[in-house]
């Protein structure tokens, strides 16, 4: 595996491993970084902004993934088994085949997210207090089970995107209309 020097990130082969397993990366910018099939074990994680991040069948077993931006990044086949995604944005993220085993979604923000294709996903997690924020969210079927609402937080979004993004209050409802408008198959 690769260990990799901090300054490299943009650089980095993502045709090798990358092994980032317990490293502090508390608040950095990875947005955009292919880091498909890195270990991130542990990992430091807070605050990061890895939106359009490729982190394609990534390791993320027990990382500290709370407040992370995670935004458009492509999580399919990631392993998040334990991971901390509390307060972690996780709008329009890629999921399928992702393991959300024991991970904790305390007021995530899952906002036009598919969620049909991901793996160990228990309607507990859904459910748990603080509860993730949904709003156009495709479930799994075996998650509607216990009614879980997966708009039940859509009055909510626009004032928590405001807040997160520093954008108009008018311009987050603006993306919440357009996103609520579409249809999961």
């Amino acid at each position: 595996m690769q260990k990799l020097n901090f300054l490299n990130f943009r650089t980095a082969n993502p045709n090798t491993e990358t092994d980032l397993s317990s490293a502090n990366l508390n608040g950095i910018d990875l947005s955009g970084v292919d880091l498909s099939g890195a270990d991130f074990r542990y990992a430091n994680l807070r605050y990061a902004n890895l939106s359009g991040a490729n982190l394609n069948h990534a390791e993320f077993r027990y990382a500290d993934l709370s407040g992370a931006d995670l935004r458009y990044a492509n999580l399919i086949g990631a392993n998040l088994k334990y991971a901390n995604l509390s307060d972690a944005n996780l709008n329009c993220t890629l999921l399928s085949g992702a393991n959300l085993s024991d991970a904790n979604l305390s007021r995530a923000l899952l906002f036009f997210t598919n969620l049909r294709e991901v793996l160990n996903l228990e309607p507990l997690q859904l459910k748990a207090k603080p509860s993730p924020f949904l709003c156009n969210v495709a479930l799994p079927c075996y998650s509607q089970q216990p009614n879980v609402n997966p708009n039940r937080a859509c009055g909510q979004i626009p004032q928590l995107l405001s807040e997160r993004y520093n954008i108009s209050l008018e311009e987050a409802q603006w993306m919440v209309d357009e996103a609520r408008q579409h249809q999961w198959d």
